[in-house]
């Protein structure tokens, strides 16, 4: 009788320790080619293939709401960064080159997905603070998938 209390007790108290571990590991298997696709995209400004892999409230330097109304933000990004005098795509494409970590100085207070950060000295409040870091990216893992969330300027 008392190993089948003890046994019905731990299989009430397993699946929520359990749940964040596979989310976890399917974030860390989803991770490798996610990031070399999306890297991929980046490299040939693939419009169409980085709208599927960036958040609809994706924020970006100079971004001003989403200015067309349609609850996406991806349009207005991809418009900004084309402005040749800025460089974005460019700088893009430096921060990816440099690899991502798992994120843990640019959360959002109370956000507990899975994330990672680009470049990875972007991952430090004394860079940031220090201004030793011009550009990052910040990835998320949202329902079984990763999405880019943030490309912002570093640090005004």
């Amino acid at each position: 009788m008392r190993r089948v209390l003890i046994s019905a007790l731990l299989l009430v108290l397993l699946p929520p320790d359990v749940a964040p571990a596979q989310r976890v590991s399917a974030a860390d298997r989803a991770w490798r080619p996610f990031f070399s696709a999306f890297r991929a995209a980046v490299r040939r400004r693939d419009q169409a293939a980085l709208r599927g892999m960036m958040a609809r409230d994706f924020f970006y330097h100079g971004s001003g709401g989403d200015e067309n109304g349609d609850e996406d933000t991806r349009d207005e990004a991809f418009e900004f960064w084309s402005e040749p005098r800025l460089g974005a795509w460019e700088a893009f494409g430096r921060v990816l080159a440099q690899g991502a970590v798992r994120n843990t100085a640019m959360r959002e207070p109370g956000n507990r997905r899975p994330s990672r950060v680009a470049p990875p000295a972007a991952n430090s409040r004394r860079a940031i603070e220090t201004n030793r870091v011009d550009w990052y990216a910040v990835f998320e893992f949202r329902g079984g998938r990763w999405y880019c969330t943030v490309f912002n300027q570093c640090c005004d």
